[in-house]
């Protein structure tokens, strides 16, 4: 059980990631989450710093959409700003949008890294799919109820099965 929440890669943040190992291993397809991963939950717009490195990782090759929970107002408006795709109310870990995703794309689950800020959300849906799943640490205290229930079982998990230490990064 403890193998469906155990991240791939774990990093500080969506900066501190080695895009360039990523490639090395094939990956082409990165999966972003948004709240708390690349933007605070009441952030309206993506920073300037979350622009510039998509617009690198675009450079480099990557295609980037985003995969979240989130409200399609929220999605959409990050999408177009980001200038890139969105499956909005994902309810992840289900795993409906990212099978939509590979179907449409055409490409396999071994092309493909999720990040993400949740173990039972991002982590979970990723790994059911045999993604390469990168977990990296919230970026605020800002969540929903729902996410703050989530956050008191991760937390039990990661104790319990000793899933990731935080702030013991490894690639």
């Amino acid at each position: 059980m403890s193998i469906l929440y155990k991240p791939s890669i774990y990093a500080k943040d969506i900066y501190h990631i080695n895009y360039p190992l990523l490639k090395k291993q094939n990956i082409k397809y990165l999966l972003f989450d948004i709240d708390n991963t690349l933007a605070d939950s009441k952030e309206k717009y993506p920073s300037k710093d979350v622009i510039k490195l998509f617009n690198k990782l675009k450079k480099d090759g990557f295609t980037l959409i985003l995969i979240s929970n989130s409200l399609p107002h929220r999605a959409l408006k990050f999408a177009r700003i980001l200038n890139t795709k969105t499956y909005f109310l994902s309810f992840k870990p289900l795993s409906y949008n990212y099978h939509r995703l590979i179907k449409k794309f055409k490409i396999n689950s071994q092309e493909i890294a999720a990040i993400g800020d949740q173990l039972l959300t991002d982590i979970k849906g990723a790994n059911k799919l045999k993604i390469t799943s990168i977990l990296i640490d919230k970026k605020s205290l800002n969540e929903s109820f729902i996410t703050k229930i989530n956050r008191y079982f991760e937390n039990r998990l990661i104790k319990k099965y000793q899933i990731i230490k935080r702030g013991e990064y490894y690639e």
